[in-house]
Protein backbone atom coordinates (compact mmCIF):
# COMPACT_ATOMS: atom_id res chain seq x y z
CA UNK A 1 0.00 0.00 0.00
CA UNK A 2 1.10 3.10 -1.18
CA UNK A 3 0.51 6.57 0.51
CA UNK A 4 0.05 9.56 -1.30
CA UNK A 5 -0.80 12.92 -0.11
CA UNK A 6 -2.40 11.60 2.96
CA UNK A 7 -4.84 8.65 0.84
CA UNK A 8 -3.97 5.23 0.80
CA UNK A 9 -3.60 3.74 -2.25
CA UNK A 10 -3.67 -0.31 -2.78
CA UNK A 11 -0.81 -2.19 -4.74
CA UNK A 12 -3.01 -3.97 -7.26
CA UNK A 13 -5.09 -0.60 -8.16
CA UNK A 14 -4.61 0.34 -12.05
CA UNK A 15 -2.93 3.67 -12.06
CA UNK A 16 -6.33 5.96 -13.28
CA UNK A 17 -8.04 4.18 -10.44
CA UNK A 18 -5.81 4.83 -7.99
CA UNK A 19 -4.94 8.41 -8.69
CA UNK A 20 -8.34 9.17 -9.22
CA UNK A 21 -9.37 8.18 -5.82
CA UNK A 22 -7.28 11.63 -4.48
CA UNK A 23 -10.00 14.08 -3.66
CA UNK A 24 -10.34 16.66 -6.16
CA UNK A 25 -8.92 14.06 -9.30
CA UNK A 26 -11.42 12.91 -11.42
CA UNK A 27 -10.56 9.54 -13.91
CA UNK A 28 -10.03 12.44 -17.29
CA UNK A 29 -7.67 14.65 -15.29
CA UNK A 30 -5.82 11.62 -14.07
CA UNK A 31 -6.00 9.86 -18.01
CA UNK A 32 -4.51 13.69 -18.95
CA UNK A 33 -1.75 13.77 -16.27
CA UNK A 34 -0.65 10.14 -16.92
CA UNK A 35 -0.64 11.19 -20.95
CA UNK A 36 1.95 14.21 -20.06
CA UNK A 37 3.65 12.15 -17.86
CA UNK A 38 4.48 9.41 -20.48
CA UNK A 39 2.41 6.66 -17.76
CA UNK A 40 0.87 3.88 -19.42
CA UNK A 41 -2.98 3.53 -18.32
CA UNK A 42 -2.30 0.00 -17.65
CA UNK A 43 0.43 -0.09 -15.03
CA UNK A 44 -0.27 -1.17 -11.16
CA UNK A 45 0.24 1.17 -8.70
CA UNK A 46 3.02 -1.73 -7.36
CA UNK A 47 5.09 -0.79 -10.70
CA UNK A 48 5.58 2.55 -10.35
CA UNK A 49 8.83 3.98 -8.54
CA UNK A 50 9.39 6.45 -5.87
CA UNK A 51 10.16 8.83 -8.47
CA UNK A 52 6.69 8.75 -10.76
CA UNK A 53 5.09 9.51 -7.15
CA UNK A 54 7.42 12.65 -7.39
CA UNK A 55 6.50 13.61 -10.59
CA UNK A 56 2.90 13.35 -9.97
CA UNK A 57 3.19 15.68 -6.93
CA UNK A 58 4.72 17.67 -9.45
CA UNK A 59 2.83 18.11 -11.73
CA UNK A 60 -0.83 18.31 -9.64
CA UNK A 61 1.30 21.11 -8.29
CA UNK A 62 2.41 22.25 -11.65
CA UNK A 63 -1.29 22.65 -12.89
CA UNK A 64 -2.55 24.46 -9.41
CA UNK A 65 -4.64 21.57 -8.49
CA UNK A 66 -6.50 21.79 -5.39
CA UNK A 67 -6.82 18.23 -3.86
CA UNK A 68 -7.50 16.37 -0.77
CA UNK A 69 -7.51 18.63 2.79
CA UNK A 70 -7.37 21.73 1.24
CA UNK A 71 -9.98 21.26 -1.21
CA UNK A 72 -12.18 19.97 1.76
CA UNK A 73 -11.22 23.03 3.56
CA UNK A 74 -12.12 25.66 0.75
CA UNK A 75 -15.62 23.84 0.29
CA UNK A 76 -16.08 24.07 4.21
CA UNK A 77 -15.01 27.77 3.92
CA UNK A 78 -17.13 28.68 1.60
CA UNK A 79 -20.03 27.48 2.40
CA UNK A 80 -19.45 28.85 6.04
CA UNK A 81 -19.22 32.41 4.34
CA UNK A 82 -22.63 31.73 2.50
CA UNK A 83 -23.82 30.88 6.08
CA UNK A 84 -22.62 33.81 7.35
CA UNK A 85 -23.89 36.47 4.63
CA UNK A 86 -27.29 34.79 5.31
CA UNK A 87 -27.37 34.25 1.24
CA UNK A 88 -30.13 31.57 0.28
CA UNK A 89 -27.54 28.87 -0.10
CA UNK A 90 -26.35 29.39 3.27
CA UNK A 91 -29.98 29.04 4.62
CA UNK A 92 -30.43 25.70 3.30
CA UNK A 93 -27.16 24.46 4.29
CA UNK A 94 -28.05 25.44 8.08
CA UNK A 95 -31.64 24.17 8.21
CA UNK A 96 -30.02 20.94 6.10
CA UNK A 97 -32.14 21.11 3.39
CA UNK A 98 -30.95 20.73 -0.52
CA UNK A 99 -29.67 23.58 -1.96
CA UNK A 100 -29.94 23.16 -5.59
CA UNK A 101 -33.75 23.00 -6.38
CA UNK A 102 -34.80 19.71 -5.37
CA UNK A 103 -38.05 18.84 -4.39
CA UNK A 104 -38.41 18.79 -0.48
CA UNK A 105 -42.12 17.67 -0.75
CA UNK A 106 -40.61 13.52 -0.79
CA UNK A 107 -37.39 13.38 -0.80
CA UNK A 108 -35.97 16.15 1.53
CA UNK A 109 -36.91 13.94 4.50
CA UNK A 110 -34.62 11.49 4.34
CA UNK A 111 -31.66 14.04 4.52
CA UNK A 112 -33.44 15.09 7.63
CA UNK A 113 -33.03 11.54 9.03
CA UNK A 114 -29.88 11.09 8.16
CA UNK A 115 -29.02 14.32 10.09
CA UNK A 116 -30.51 13.61 12.83
CA UNK A 117 -28.72 10.25 13.11
CA UNK A 118 -25.39 12.14 12.93
CA UNK A 119 -25.88 13.81 16.23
Amino acid sequence: MVQLLGTNLKNNYKVVDGFSKLYGLGKYTTRVMLNDLNIGIDFRIKDLTQNVFVKVIKWIEKHQIIVETSLKQKIIMNVDKLKSIKAYRGLRHSYHLPTRGQRTKTNASSVKKLHLRKK
